[in-house]
């Protein structure tokens, strides 16, 4: 009898001490795929931040001055006008077209706006305002100023559940430079972009304006 129960002692603990291995040994095989599915997230995590640490950001902000280096003809901020800011965006070679573009952003009776100018092949108006909508309605007509009176333009307006967006494109043959106006806001019924177009349009920063009589 006590022979019996020595054995049924060992035998228990043997059971006991293995099914403990066993747990030991499978518990690395149970937690490997956790471990490696957090190291590739984590890895993904860091390819991505790199990714958006690498895009370069294509605008440097400039001073006006420096913007006018690269815009003959070009335009300046309207009366009133708040916010304004310059900025360049710039190609390697300015001997290929397109070339550097000029940018002016500012806000003028609560609505936001934005003006380009930018060296362009061909010899018609081309869209660079990057405003990309179905548009609603497109126009077009002659600006005031710009051209001696005689500069044709093309103008568009999208409305949507979140606002509108106005553009008017036109082009100075004479310099082959193209030109853009584009504003947003939550309403522009009877609003009129032709108008500001006109209003940034500055008689001393065209092409002989210094030069002496």
């Amino acid at each position: 009898m006590k022979k019996t129960g020595l054995a049924l002692t060992l035998l228990t603990v043997l059971a006991i001490t293995s099914a403990s291995c066993g747990t030991a040994k499978d518990a690395p095989a149970a937690q490997n795929p956790q471990g490696q599915a957090a190291s590739t997230e984590a890895k993904a995590d860091s390819a991505e931040s790199e990714a958006k640490v690498g895009l370069a950001n294509p605008w440097r902000e400039c001073t006006e001055e420096e913007a006018y280096q690269y815009g003959p003809n070009g335009f300046s901020a309207p009366e009133g006008a708040k916010n304004v800011h310059w900025s360049l965006m710039e190609v390697a070679d300015n001997k290929t077209l397109p070339g550097t573009m000029v940018q002016m952003t500012f806000d003028l009776d609560g609505t936001a706006f934005t003006a380009r100018e930018q060296p362009v092949a061909g010899g018609e108006i081309v869209d660079i305002s990057g405003m990309y909508y179905d548009w609603t309605v497109t126009d077009e007509g002659t600006l005031a100023n710009w051209g001696g009176g005689q500069m044709p333009f093309k103008s568009s307006r999208y409305i949507g559940e979140d606002g509108y967006v106005d553009v008017i494109l036109w082009f100075d043959i004479e310099t082959g430079y193209a030109y853009s106006l584009s504003a947003q806001a939550a309403d522009l019924d009877g609003f009129d972009i032709q108008a500001v177009a006109e209003q940034i349009y500055d008689p001393d920063k065209q092409i002989g304006a210094h030069m002496p009589d």
